[in-house]
């Protein structure tokens, strides 16, 4: 009771003692300090650690021996102790802990370093022959050393000190074996190192993971192989051309491990090379790596404006090929662009949408198995581009009276390539002076022209394109626009050619009111084409004149579907065969009747159709000479019922 209460008011003294300092403070950072000392500065691994306390009055001291110094809050139970010595079981810095009470709480950390005792690690290899080889790790514990002590077992000494190599190697005919133990300047822990004796008859390590990481090729025909080295083993580069055997190449690393680069020269950067490594283990035991092989990036055979056609032949070992990668870097700094290309079962690609006057340089990557890589020698290539060809296919619209629409087409054209600018020029008919009228960079092969004014004027247009070189084609045949005139008996067109050469024919086009077609008609060159109101009501018109792959269309009439009623307002019913018979002409009307009147107002004849007229007779005898009225009645579609009234003169 009497302990409980005093760690109760050490806590109560502690927490007062940190009034005025701020909560995320370091615990160790109190002003009230401790004091104790070490027994013995040698501090190592499984040797008891003895703290003097030097606080002298100093009432309930703990030590906390793995304590965190940047720790904030109160040190945790299971974390104290009164008692002031400790075995550490592991090797590294510390924070010890020292806290109590004289009056107010006093606090003091202090930082070690824990020596590491354990025997360093090791692989002991022997051959049967009484070679012995050793390799110390080069890990933790090694580390921790300043010197590597082995002892053979035929009583060679062996001191390793920092930056020595970490391969010993010993002939020892019978029962080889090596003590190994770590060693600290002024014999520190010497007491507490342990030591490992390394003996038995055990096989070399496998040296598999020496392997080639990387093949380059080179357009001057030097290959650079990069592959992982080991540690103590000596691998030479080995080559084979084409189904031919490998020989040696007098390439052999040191025995030193990591990544080692080897450049072979005087190759032929348009022929298949094997690459392999050949490495020899302490006893003499030969280890073959997998195979990688050079690829052959060649330009195709297959010649395509504005494109680059590329071939290779087949990695020969397609099991361990993931896929092919082909890189193209764009001139004239060649940086790196895009991968154009992937995958495992191609060995051409064609690369189109070039730039003019661009090099591109192109490099075949195959990705194997084990994220290994064959890169072809570049090649560098220019595309072909033709020279741009004259424009043969372009239509001409009329579509209202101030606004012309134009259209051409590159099909067909020699030297298709990407279309920089199409250059649109009008001229009014009959003139030779061509305007541009088309913006700059047009890439658009469509083009609206509201400049015009139609109903007045024919305008001719003709059409020329630049490729990305900036190359311009030939102007275009010329295509003029036709004007369509409704003069109501009969229909009418522009009479000049609207082309440069021949028009082939012309063709009249009827649509229905939502403009589908529902008629074409050849005209052949003919100029006019009668109205039929009966028939050609209610419906629209149009022109086509073609000539080749030249094509104008005329502006669009309408005929009308109203009502339309005539009726003469004279006739002579007298036998000369000429206006001898009262007759309605009457058109779109759906129901009709006709009543004629005397002058008595008494009806005289009627008819419900407009092909019956009178003849100037009532029951077969002559009417008299003079005025009578008539009335119309009827229907219509668009308008409805309808009545006229009116007179005309009977003359004899």
């Amino acid at each position: 009771m009497k302990g409980k209460l005093r760690l109760l008011s050490l806590l109560i003294l502690y927490l007062l003692s940190l009034q005025g300092v701020s909560a995320q403070t370091p615990f160790c950072d109190n002003p009230n300090k401790g004091a104790f000392v070490l027994a013995d500065e040698d501090v190592c691994v499984g040797k008891t650690l003895q703290l003097r306390n030097q606080k002298h009055g100093g009432e309930s001291i703990e030590y906390v021996f793995k304590f965190d110094k940047n720790q904030t809050d109160f040190p945790a139970t299971n974390q104290r102790t009164f008692d002031s010595s400790f075995v550490y079981t592991e090797a590294g810095p510390y924070t010890i802990l020292q806290w109590g009470s004289q009056g107010t709480g006093f606090v003091l950390c202090k930082d070690i370093v824990v020596r590491e005792t354990a025997a360093p690690n090791a692989e002991f290899t022997t051959c049967r022959d009484g070679r012995v080889r050793l390799t110390i790790l080069d890990d933790a514990i090694y580390r921790a050393y300043d010197e590597i002590e082995v002892i053979w077992s035929n009583g060679v000494k062996k001191i390793v000190k920092k930056g020595d190599a970490l391969i010993l190697d010993e002939v020892i005919p019978t029962n080889p074996s090596a003590t190994i133990r770590g060693l600290y300047n002024g014999n520190n822990c010497d007491a507490q190192i342990k030591s490992k004796v390394m003996s038995g008859l055990t096989n070399p390590r496998s040296l598999a993971s020496i392997k080639i990481k990387r093949v380059q090729m080179k357009d001057n025909g030097t290959a650079i192989i990069t592959y992982d080295a080991m540690e103590g083993i000596k691998t030479e580069v080995l080559k084979a051309e084409g189904n031919g055997v490998f020989e040696k190449t007098g390439k052999i690393s040191d025995e030193t491990g990591g990544e080692k680069e080897v450049t072979i020269t005087g190759l032929d950067p348009n022929k298949v090379y094997h690459f392999g490594l050949v490495s020899i283990d302490i006893c003499d035991n030969p280890t073959e790596s997998q195979v990688v092989s050079s690829l052959v990036l060649k330009k195709g055979t297959l010649v395509i404006d504005e494109s680059n056609n590329l071939v290779w032949d087949a990695y020969p070992d397609p099991v361990n090929l993931l896929q092919y990668q082909l890189l193209r870097e764009e001139g004239p700094t060649f940086i790196e662009k895009e991968s154009v290309y992937n995958g495992s079962d191609r060995t051409d690609h064609l690369d189109s949408q070039l730039k003019c006057g661009t090099s591109y340089r192109y490099t075949l990557i195959a990705s194997l198995n084990g994220s290994v890589k064959s890169y072809s020698a570049p090649i560098t290539l220019e595309p072909t581009f033709t020279a741009p060809g004259v424009i043969r296919l372009a239509e001409v619209s009329v579509e209202s009276d101030n606004q012309i629409s134009t259209v051409v087409s590159l099909t067909g054209v020699d030297g298709l390539t990407t279309l920089s600018n199409l250059i649109v020029e009008r001229a009014d008919a009959g003139s030779n002076s061509f305007q541009k009228i088309s913006p700059d960079n047009n890439t658009i092969l469509s083009y609206t022209d509201s400049g015009v004014n139609t109903a007045q004027t024919s305008y001719c247009y003709r059409f020329s394109w630049e490729n990305t070189c900036k190359q311009a084609s030939p102007p275009s045949d010329v295509i003029c626009s036709v004007l369509l005139t409704n003069n109501v008996q009969d229909m009418s067109w522009t009479t000049q050619s609207p082309f440069t050469g021949q028009v082939e024919s012309y063709d009249l086009i009827r649509m229905d009111e939502s403009g589908n077609i529902e008629e074409e008609t050849s005209k052949q060159l003919d100029h006019k084409q009668a109205v039929d109101l009966d028939k050609d009501g209610n419906s629209t018109f149009k022109v086509r004149a073609k000539s080749g792959g030249m094509v104008s269309y005329s502006n669009v009439i309408a005929i009308s579907g109203n009502l339309i009623v005539w009726a003469p307002d004279i006739f002579t019913p007298n036998g000369d065969g000429y206006n001898d018979i009262f007759l309605v002409k009457s058109y779109f009307a759906d129901e009709f009747r006709l009543l004629i009147y005397n002058r008595w107002g008494e009806v005289v004849f009627k008819s419900d159709n407009t092909i019956d007229g009178w003849n100037g007779s009532v029951d077969g005898k002559p009417s008299a000479p003079g005025y009578y009225t008539y009335k119309i009645e009827g229907n219509n579609i668009k308008s409805g019922s309808f009545s006229k009234s009116g007179s005309f003169l009977l003359v004899r």
